[in-house]
């Protein structure tokens, strides 16, 4: 009994073949790094790091189980603070003190360059 190719296609043009896995690895990659919450991240958010250190935990917990951590800088501060924050704070059941942790992490990291390679 002879086992069905899994996409015989594809074993018939590798050059095909090493090009969707190529994709498929480049796709699956890390993408924007989330920065830690460091003096740096501190100092420029000019919040209690208790505050960040929650809204990075929060974020982690909560946001990150539905999609990836996106460069914040892709966004600006008004949507931010008054469209996106809201609407997933809404999805994750998030109270106001965590909500204003999570804004307040993005707003200082949104002022934090990617790192080479994101």
């Amino acid at each position: 009994m002879s086992r069905p190719t899994p996409c015989p296609s594809l074993l018939r043009k590798p050059a095909l073949a090493v090009s969707v896995i190529a994709l498929l690895q480049a796709s699956c990659g890390p993408g924007y790094q989330v920065p830690a919450v460091t003096p740096q991240l501190v100092k420029i958010a000019r919040a209690p790091q208790s505050r960040l250190e929650r809204g990075y935990t929060v974020h982690q917990a909560k946001c990150a189980k539905c999609h990836s951590f996106e460069n914040p800088a892709d966004y600006g501060i008004d949507e931010l603070k008054h469209e996106i924050m809201p609407k997933m704070a809404r999805k994750a059941k998030l109270d106001m003190a965590d909500q204003e942790a999570v804004l307040a992490y993005l707003l200082a990291a949104r002022q934090i360059p990617p790192a080479p390679g994101s």
